[in-house]
C-alpha cells in the first residue's frame, strides 16, 4: 500500500491569518501521526510567510515518522535545512515572485548545480527529492542530479476539465512513474490530490507515497484532523495493490 505524508503548510497559513500561535503545526503533527500518517511535509519559503525557521527545529524533534522539508534552491534555505537535518529535502522551482504557485524543477534552465547540492545533503544523511512535472526528461534530469526520489506534480491532472484531459494527464503520470521506478527512484505524488481523485492515482500501483495537505486540512475543519487523515488512509487501503 502507498504511504501517506501530510503537508502542514495549510496549518501554518491559518496561523498567519491572525498572526497568533495557533493552530500549531507541531500539534497537527501529533494528530496526523496518531491517525497513521507515515510522514510530515512542510515548505520553507524565501519570505518565511507561513512556516518559520523555529517550526523546523520543533518539528525535527516532534516528528516520529519522517520529516520532509520543501525549499527552492537558495543558499540560505539550503544552509538552514542542512542544519536541521530532516529525513528528506524536496527541491521546488525558485520564483522571484514569492506568491507564484509552486512548480517543478526545470533542469534545462535552472542555474543551479543540483549534483553538488545533492552530495552535500547526502553527506549529512538527508535524502534528496526533486519536484518535477510528469515528464520522462524531467525524471532523467533528477536522476542525473543525484535524486533519491521524485515528487510528480499532479496539478494538471487535478485541474483537468474533461475526462479526456484527465486521462491524458494520468497517462503522463503513469509513464513518468514507470521511468522513475526503472531508474531506481522512489516515486511520490502531490499537488492537488484530494479524496475524489486519489483512487485513480493509487490504482496505477506505481506511487510509493502521496504528499497531501489542503484536502486533509479542509476536511479537518469539519470532522477533525485525525478523522480526515484516517479517511485518506482508508482510500489508499481500498484502492491500488
Amino acid at each position: 500500500m502507498a504511504l501517506l505524508s501530510v503537508n502542514l503548510d495549510g496549518v501554518a497559513a491559518l496561523r498567519e491569518v491572525r498572526k497568533l500561535k495557533e493552530p500549531d503545526p507541531a500539534q497537527a503533527t501529533v494528530l496526523a501521526e496518531l491517525a497513521g500518517a507515515e510522514g510530515i511535509v512542510i515548505q520553507l519559503r524565501r519570505d518565511r510567510k507561513y512556516v518559520r525557521d523555529r517550526d523546523l527545529y520543533i518539528l525535527r524533534e516532534v516528528v516520529k515518522s519522517k520529516l520532509t522539508i520543501e525549499i527552492p534552491p537558495t543558499d540560505d534555505l539550503i544552509e538552514r535545512v542542512i542544519e536541521v537535518k530532516p529525513s528528506m529535502v524536496t527541491f521546488v522551482a525558485d520564483h522571484a515572485d514569492s506568491d507564484a504557485p509552486v512548480s517543478g524543477i526545470d533542469f534545462n534552465s535552472a542555474p543551479v548545480d543540483f549534483s553538488s547540492i545533492a552530495v552535500r545533503f547526502k553527506g549529512v544523511g538527508v535524502g534528496v527529492c526533486f519536484m518535477v512535472e510528469p515528464d520522462a526528461n524531467a525524471v532523467k534530469g533528477a536522476t542525473r542530479a543525484g535524486a533519491d526520489a521524485v515528487l510528480l506534480s499532479c496539478s494538471a491532472f487535478s485541474e483537468a476539465q474533461t475526462l479526456e484531459e484527465a486521462q491524458r494527464e494520468l497517462d503522463r503520470i503513469d509513464s513518468s512513474a514507470q521511468a522513475a521506478a526503472k531508474a531506481g527512484l522512489a516515486v511520490y505524488a502531490g499537488r492537488g490530490i484530494d479524496y475524489r481523485n486519489i483512487p485513480a492515482l493509487n490504482e496505477l500501483n506505481l506511487i510509493d507515497e502521496f504528499f497531501i495537505g489542503n484536502a486533509i486540512i479542509s476536511r479537518a475543519i469539519l470532522c477533525g484532523f485525525e478523522q480526515a487523515v484516517k479517511d485518506m488512509l482508508a482510500l489508499l487501503q481500498t484502492t491500488g495493490k
